[in-house]
Formats: C-alpha cells, structure tokens, sequence
C-alpha cells in the first residue's frame, strides 16, 4: 500500500514529465516564420551586374517581398563602405533591377553588395 506521500510524489513526477514533454512539442510545432520580422527589411543583395553599352544593369536578389518598388533609389555597401547609389527600373516579388545613379571614386559595385532603399530622416 502506498501512502499519501508515496502518491503524492508519484503525481508530481508524473506531471512535471508530461510538462517536459508538452514543452518540447511546443516548441517542435512553432513555424519558422513566427521569429522573423513582421517588417520588410528594404535591403536586397546584387546577385550580378551586367554590362551594356549605354548603362549597367544591377540585379538584387530581393524585390516587392523585400519593400523595393519601382523608382526607389537605394544606396549600395560593402561592408560599412557606401559604394554608390542605383534606381530601380524593374521590380518583381523575389527579383529587381536597378541603374546606377553614382558611384564613389574609384568604386564599382559587385556580386555580394547590399542594396538598402534610401530613405529621409527628420530632425
């Protein structure tokens, strides 16, 4: 025969069992998107450029999805350096396309760049 206590810590185990394994589900069933931003994050990377004879042409690897429309200007960096600056001509969910407006002396832009769209601050 058990006594209360016997009980009592059989219970107790046995809740704190089911409270580990419900945990464990929980967090196996959440989907992927729910730690992800609800907010676009207006930056896309140059997949490539290609040249042409009146302009080259800069293709991101992000569009409409990443916030990134039509007649944007967005600034161009590698690293913490500002390369130049394009405007999209093209812009389509997953893909873009965008002229280059300037560049900084002696700079080109390249596969791996981050484009992020120009936006104004106030003071």
């Amino acid at each position: 025969m058990q006594t209360n206590a016997q009980r009592t810590s059989k219970l107790l185990s046995l809740f704190l069992l089911g409270a580990v394994l419900l945990a464990g589900v929980a967090r196996a069933d959440v989907p992927g998107f729910v730690k992800e931003s609800l907010y676009s994050p207006n930056a896309a990377p140059v997949s490539e450029v290609i040249p042409s004879l009146a302009a080259d042409v800069v293709i991101l690897d992000g569009g409409l999805e990443q916030g990134i429309r039509l007649g944007m200007v967005c600034r161009v960096s590698r690293g913490f350096q500002e390369i130049g600056e394009l405007i999209i001509i093209k812009s389509q969910s997953d893909r873009s396309a965008g002229l280059i407006l300037e560049l900084s002396e002696d700079s080109f832009i390249q596969a791996g760049d981050i484009a992020r769209i120009k936006t104004l601050q106030n003071s």
